[in-house]
């Protein structure tokens, strides 16, 4: 993790306002132990350990504490929410947000959209911070030395100041992201039917466990990809499909209840009525299962694309 000299230089250049730091063309992160990048980041009042996330597009996720150390208010009237999801604890959270100047470590300011939440969003840090909201032209994230008879791979964004990567399987049009903090490749129920249905994966009679957040645990199904499989560019390895408690029972007996099934749309595909698909638009979270045989992954803001240095076994 990086040291805070630097920002406090910056904070501390002039009496009456900050030193202006100029745009780098590449700003570098290290990951550390865990296989994820943080960075200091000034947030009004405080500064806060951040964990830097590869797959969304914007915004500052906050846990409460961090928030209240940093003085954010919600915006009058409007600032203050709740919704329910399987993803949270419990199945609902209150949340707060605001439009905050965030500092990183190094580089420039930038209003930021704030949100704050009413259960832990992470253990490891005081939240979660888009690489897309690093004013650098390229970020590169450096996992480890590039061991010899490594390549590039180019994979484009889908627009600009985006993270997210677009791709088609079979006749659906599917949502790619990378991300550090997965262990494994995970997908919605859609994406999976997808590779199914192109002959591409089929189901194995295993039942997983995925932990975005804190306190969290989703039941997903093992799928085996067929030989050679590779999803723009990258080699498919462990990949599982979410699905809900009662197909987990089903598949596994030793499934345990850990979400609510109700407000998860990502295992509902098909209305047996309707005769139509229902839930969320297809998506597929590339894990570490493929980016831990990565040696720099780098956001490449000018080129809008991703460019990653592996070598694949």
């Amino acid at each position: 993790m990086k040291a805070l000299a630097p920002l406090a230089i910056l904070l501390l250049a002039a009496p009456v306002q900050a030193a202006k730091v100029a745009t780098p063309p590449v700003f570098t992160l290290r990951t550390s132990d865990n296989g994820n990048p943080y960075l200091p980041v000034m947030v009004k009042n405080a500064t806060l350990n951040i964990r830097m996330a590869l797959s969304f597009d914007q915004g500052l996720v906050l846990n409460e504490p961090a928030a209240a150390r940093a003085g954010l208010k919600p915006f009058p009237l409007i600032g203050k929410g709740s919704f329910s999801n399987a993803m949270i604890p419990g199945g609902k959270a209150t949340f707060r947000f605001n439009l905050p100047t965030v500092t990183p470590a190094g580089l420039p300011s930038k209003k930021v959209p704030a949100i704050w939440v009413s259960i832990p969003v992470a253990a490891d840090a005081d939240g979660i911070l888009t690489i897309a909201a690093l004013k650098a032209d390229r970020v590169d994230v450096i996992l480890r030395e590039t061991p010899a008879g490594s390549r590039d791979y180019v994979i484009a964004k889908k627009g600009s100041g985006e993270t997210g990567i677009k791709t088609r399987i079979g006749a659906e049009a599917v949502n790619l992201s990378l991300e550090l903090n997965s262990p494994t490749t995970v997908m919605n129920a859609r994406a999976g039917e997808a590779l199914m249905a192109a002959g591409l994966a089929r189901r194995a009679n295993s039942i997983g466990y995925w932990r975005p957040f804190p306190g969290v645990a989703l039941p997903m199904q093992g799928l085996t990809p067929k030989a050679g499989l590779t999803i723009a560019g990258l080699p498919m390895r462990q990949m599982s499909v979410r699905v809900s408690e009662a197909d987990a029972r089903r598949i596994d007996a030793a499934a345990k209840g850990t979400s609510s099934e109700s407000d998860d749309e990502d295992t509902i595909t098909v209305s047996a009525d309707r005769k139509k698909k229902r839930g969320r638009d297809p998506w597929i979270l590339i894990g570490r299962d493929v980016l831990d045989d990565c040696s720099r992954i780098s956001f490449d803001r000018a080129g809008e694309r991703w460019l990653l240095t592996c070598k694949f076994g």
